[in-house]
């Protein structure tokens, strides 16, 4: 095979793209994408450099077809290790195979279905509480909404009291891990600059609630079929069961991953219906259609609605990079790359490339209708990744997504009290920055 060298653009002198990665993550990267379709190098200071991996096929043979080539990259290996720990995002290899095979029962198809009651009460119930008129932040009511649900879910936990102490916490760990990366010289979280201290105190608030949560699991006993009770019961091959501080990990993440991302959708999903009328009215009237509160089973004929959320997922992609680390010398795209190289594929690059979404700004749930989706270049949307490490509740996040819009949007109409466009908040994942100030109009 013939072998390139990869196209290395240096940026500013000395700092290469440091600045605008610091400045405008998702600015950068729609303009590498722009100058670059493919593939290129960047520089980030003196000695470090990124690639950066904006075409779908591209991006395909990173995450699929050379995954062994690959491990997770220092962002969360490194910088969001004291939130994560040892976690299915962090784990590597055997070790993630058999986390993974333990979590997949909590994530099968029937056990996503049964989780759909408790999601749509819970729905019901957090509307029925906004009043004719009332102002609300959509962002902070959803992940409100998304953290309660994981809790009931997945660890059969009554987490609604602790919304505000996790979602303040989980803001100063993500603040502290992006800084961080790009800082010229990234401090690792051990070291106890002012910065890292406020972050383990954060995480310090995390380990409080999540350990209080296994203390009285264990006290209890029993098997309630959720996924604390299958990490409690696990036992490995010598016959020995996880550590408090084995389930901290699992259960952290599963709790972090399982309400930030979603949560985030749904929000960018009100601002853009708020924004678009028309495609609003075509949601509400499929949603009256149905004539009543929807269900589980009445999602396969919502297709409008799931088709709305996963437009708003292409243009504000909750997860908008996924960084990698090659851990040997490799070639992507017929350039290569070597050992230790950390290696970007431009998430929020790939959902706005013209040649595959033309008119890519315009919000256009109709892209996802019928068998359009299914016709896309493999890697061309990957709001969840792709490939073995594929995100495990991805299906629960779209059923979760698909009921709640469904729910929310029967009864309430959001109208945004910004007219000017939302900006984005750039942390691991992508927020709108200050929230979305909303008026509550019921239906």
């Amino acid at each position: 095979m013939n072998q390139q060298a990869l196209l290395h653009v240096a940026g500013e002198p000395i700092l290469g793209h440091l600045r605008m990665f610091r400045r405008d993550r998702v600015g950068m990267m729609l303009e590498l994408a722009a100058a670059h379709p493919e593939i290129v190098e960047v520089s980030m200071g003196i000695v470090r450099r990124l690639v950066v991996v904006s075409a779908p096929a591209l991006a395909n043979e990173v995450l699929v077809q050379r995954n062994a080539a690959f491990a997770k990259a220092p962002g969360l290996t490194i910088f969001l290790k004291p939130v994560l720990g040892d976690g299915l995002l962090t784990s590597e290899h055997r070790t993630h195979e058999k986390q993974r095979k333990l979590l997949a029962p909590a994530f099968a198809h029937k056990r996503i279905a049964g989780y759909a009651t408790a999601m749509a009460e819970r729905a019901q119930r957090f509307t029925a509480n906004w009043k004719e008129g009332q102002q609300v932040d959509v962002a902070e009511e959803m992940m409100k909404l998304t953290f309660e649900i994981v809790g009931k879910t997945l660890f059969d936990a009554e987490v609604g009291a602790d919304a505000d102490v996790v979602g303040n916490a989980v803001e100063v760990a993500m603040n502290q891990a992006v800084a961080q990366l790009g800082s010229p010289i990234p401090i690792p979280p051990f070291v106890p600059t002012p910065g890292n201290l406020r972050y383990r105190r954060a995480v310090g608030q995390l380990d409080e609630i999540v350990y209080r949560m296994i203390r009285e699991r264990r006290q209890q006993g029993g098997d309630r079929g959720d996924v604390l009770s299958m990490l409690l019961s696990a036992k490995d091959e010598a016959g020995d069961g996880m550590t408090d501080r084995e389930v901290r990990d699992e259960s952290m993440t599963l709790f972090l991953a399982g309400h930030e991302t979603t949560a985030n959708g749904l929000a960018w999903t009100f601002y853009l219906l708020a924004r678009h009328p028309e495609v609003r009215a075509r949601l509400e009237a499929e949603l009256d259609a149905l004539g009543h509160v929807p269900t589980y089973d009445d999602l396969k004929q919502l297709p409008y609605t799931i088709a709305v959320f996963k437009e708003a997922m292409r243009l504000y992609p909750p997860v908008y990079i996924i960084a990698r680390r090659a851990i040997e010398d490799t070639v992507v795209g017929g350039r290569k790359i070597g050992k230790n190289a950390i290696v970007i594929i431009n998430v929020v690059g790939l959902h706005k490339r013209a040649d595959v979404f033309p008119d890519p700004e315009r919000f256009d749930p109709e892209r996802f209708l019928g068998d359009r989706e299914r016709q896309l270049p493999r890697g061309a949307y990957i709001p969840f990744s792709v490939g073995p490490r594929n995100c495990i509740g991805n299906h629960f996040a779209l059923m979760e997504a698909h009921l709640l819009l469904a729910t929310i949007a029967q009864r309430v109409r959001f109208e945004l009290q910004r007219k000017a466009p939302a900006e984005l908040e750039q942390l691991v994942t992508l927020r709108p920055k200050n929230g979305l100030p909303a008026r509550v109009t019921l239906r």
